[in-house]
């Protein structure tokens, strides 16, 4: 899921980046890619606090009640 959410942020970004050039100039520019930037930081959001999650419970299972 966090190789997804990189993917996608970097994708957003560079759309994103490619709009933001495209209206100085003058065009029409299209900023969908900022829902790929917010889709993209929600999945390697998700990915890390999961992450967390299981490192809580494999302390939990372990019977280490230390918290850091």
């Amino acid at each position: 899921m966090k190789t997804a959410g990189i993917i996608l942020l970097v994708l957003g970004i560079l759309s994103t980046l490619g709009a933001l050039i495209a209206s100085t100039q003058g065009h029409n520019a299209s900023f969908g890619g900022l829902a790929f930037v917010i889709l993209g930081a929600f999945l390697i959001s998700r990915a890390n606090k999961k992450k967390e999650e299981e490192e809580k419970k494999k302390q939990w299972e372990s019977g280490s009640t230390k918290s850091e």
